[in-house]
């Protein structure tokens, strides 16, 4: 806790003055030398340290509108100027930004607006927003206005269906044919991911919305600290009202922590105390479901039962459209425990464990617990904040294995004059509660995109009736070889791909270049590979000359026996590391070290 304390003293959200004056000077040097885009960029930077009160927010939004106005953002310039009344413009420079807001209705064709502005007949001064200590009822109505109209849109031609060995997936119910949209899903919860240091002209948490992630070529900052701005004033307010209230006190901490961290709380503060509480009675089996309800679990007889869904054609159902129901999948994500590393497991709980305890030095505790599930005394609210503890572990665990990057393409600006050569960078994670339930390949079928926070899956090719729609988890065929794409995906996810891609070259190309990683079953030498079907001993008192398939074979049967010991693991332990023992000598026997499946045996024993 000392070091976590040392490293969010590195990360300070506190508004500065000094910063504040420093970065509008140098705007004003750039405005000087006709950089107004840099000019631009560095008042925004000098607006986010802005009180509310400061007499510099006003000046500054007055400077940026100047800068816009060189820039011929004639529409931006009137907004800037209207905020920089509502921040008490001094009334002896007032004259200025009047004669600049006529100029600006003019070039947009609104002479009579500018004939009434310039005589200050409608110069009103907007009250500033007041700053909240807690959120109020119009998170909700913010929500709805900002986001988009359909939190979950599902084509029908796509439906979920469930086996042990897949899991919940989606398959194609009819012919599917390329360019297709099969899923569109607003985020759940998305957090931008700041780049601060790495990039110092134009990090991400300057360029982009961190409520909804529009880009914002002029943010709004957040009232009360330095990092947070938005889009608009509409935007700071439904991340006020549904979780910056908490997010901005915990400040430096969070940033410390990382995103997955901040993700986990966003996460629990937009669904709820109440249905994170519901959510873990009724995994526990101890709360009842309302009538009309239904669960997002698995049934013991394998058939999924989902809530309602928003399709296009307007009917039909498996995926949640509200923000309950939603959860209630986000909730039911594997987190893969007994896969993961003591080390990060604990690392996760010491994260759960630091955001509680801030949360309680700060005295937020009985506002965050007690408001939401109405607990009075304080062993009542201790139990509230178990219970956000246990959420904040199990979704940082989740997030491993089922954060979304959100992506965009960025010019690197090292291309030709006339092309343009771009990048794709990731600005944020998201939970996608529906799109996780799509299974990975190497080689899919699907293609993302993304609008803001909403996610666009459509059809890379044709897909027949009846085949699995599937999506790349990262590691894809044209970036990285079979044997680096096995590895990482056992690193993060804990599974061995046999998606068509990997089998292929597995089983023909691929694994010709491990050949030399089979041992001889004879002496124990790392075999060598040849041009017919058939690979060798290299030593000469040894000569075993032994077929390509009946290696590839074998490998194919330990893999099977490997795959049976994991669903016999839990139910029965003792057979199933008895299975694992067996395959792990038959593997020491069959392949060197350095195979890749040596190494994927070891790490599901």
């Amino acid at each position: 806790m000392a070091i976590l304390a040392q490293l969010s003293a590195r990360y300070s959200t506190q508004k500065d003055p000094r910063v504040e004056l420093d970065f509008k000077q140098r705007g004003n040097a750039q405005f000087k030398l006709k950089d107004y885009i840099q000019a631009v960029a560095l008042y925004s930077k000098g607006l986010r340290h802005s009180s509310t009160h400061s007499p510099q927010a006003a000046l500054l939004y007055a400077n940026r509108s100047a800068a816009l106005y060189q820039l011929q953002r004639y529409q931006e310039c009137l907004v800037d100027i209207e905020r920089a009344q509502g921040h008490n413009y001094p009334h002896e420079l007032l004259h200025k930004i009047l004669a600049r807001r006529t100029a600006c209705l003019q070039h947009l064709g609104q002479a009579d607006g500018a004939s009434d502005l310039r005589s200050g007949e409608k110069l009103g001064v907007t009250a500033m927003p007041r700053i909240q200590t807690k959120p109020t009822d119009g998170g909700a109505a913010c929500r709805q206005t900002k986001t988009s109209k359909i939190l979950c849109n599902i084509s029908p031609s796509i439906a979920v269906r469930f086996n042990s060995s897949q899991g919940r997936h989606f398959v194609a119910t009819e012919e599917l044919r390329p360019g297709q949209v099969l899923l569109q899903e607003e985020a759940f919860a998305a957090v931008l991911i700041p780049e601060g240091a790495r990039r110092e002209l134009f990090p991400n948490e300057d360029v982009y919305c961190h409520h909804c992630l529009e880009r914002t070529e002029f943010p709004v900052p957040c009232l009360t600290c330095s990092f947070s701005s938005y889009c608009s004033e509409l935007c700071r307010e439904c991340a006020w009202n549904q979780y910056h209230w908490l997010e901005c006190s915990l400040g430096g901490l969070l940033l410390a922590l990382g995103t997955f961290s901040q993700l986990a709380l966003r996460t629990v503060l937009l669904a709820g105390m109440h249905e994170v509480e519901r959510a873990e009675k009724l995994e526990s089996g101890a709360g009842q479901r309302p009538s009309g309800e239904h669960s997002v679990r698995v049934n013991p007889d394998h058939r999924v039962e989902l809530s309602s869904c928003s399709r296009t054609s307007g009917a039909g159902d498996g995926v949640p459209r509200d923000s309950q129901s939603r959860y209630q999948m986000i909730h039911s994500l594997l987190t893969h425990t007994k896969w993961q590393t003591p080390e990060h497991r604990f690392l996760c709980g010491l994260t759960a464990a630091a955001v509680c305890q801030e949360i309680r030095r700060l005295g937020l505790e009985s506002q965050l617990v007690s408001e939401c599930l109405e607990l009075d005394t304080v062993s009542e609210q201790d139990q509230g904040l178990r219970i956000l503890g246990v959420a904040l572990l199990r979704h940082h665990l989740q997030l491993e294995c089922n954060a979304q990057a959100i992506t965009v393409f960025r010019d690197t600006g090292v291309g030709h004059s006339h092309v343009a050569e771009m990048e794709e960078v990731r600005i944020a994670t998201a939970f996608y509660s529906t799109v996780s339930l799509l299974n990975h390949s190497c080689e899919p079928n699907t293609s993302i995109t993304f609008q803001n926070t909403t996610i666009t899956v459509r059809a890379s090719q044709h897909i027949p009736a009846g085949q699995e729609v599937l999506h790349c988890y990262g590691p894809h065929l044209s970036r990285m070889a079979v044997r680096e794409r096995q590895r990482a995906l056992r690193l993060q996810y804990f599974f061995h791909c046999q998606c068509t891609a990997c089998v292929r070259e597995e089983g023909s190309v691929g694994m010709d270049s491990v050949l030399g990683q089979f041992l001889c079953s004879h002496c124990g030498m790392e075999l060598q590979d040849s041009e017919e079907a058939h690979c060798t001993c290299p030593t000469s008192s040894c000569g075993l000359i032994v077929s390509k398939q009946a290696l590839f074979q074998q490998v194919k049967e330990v893999r099977g026996q490997i795959e049976v010991a994991r669903h016999l693991s839990t139910q029965h332990p003792d057979e199933a590391l008895r299975l694992l023992s067996e395959c792990q000598q038959l593997a020491h026997t069959l392949l060197s070290d350095q195979h890749p499946f040596d190494c994927y045996s070891q790490c599901i024993q």
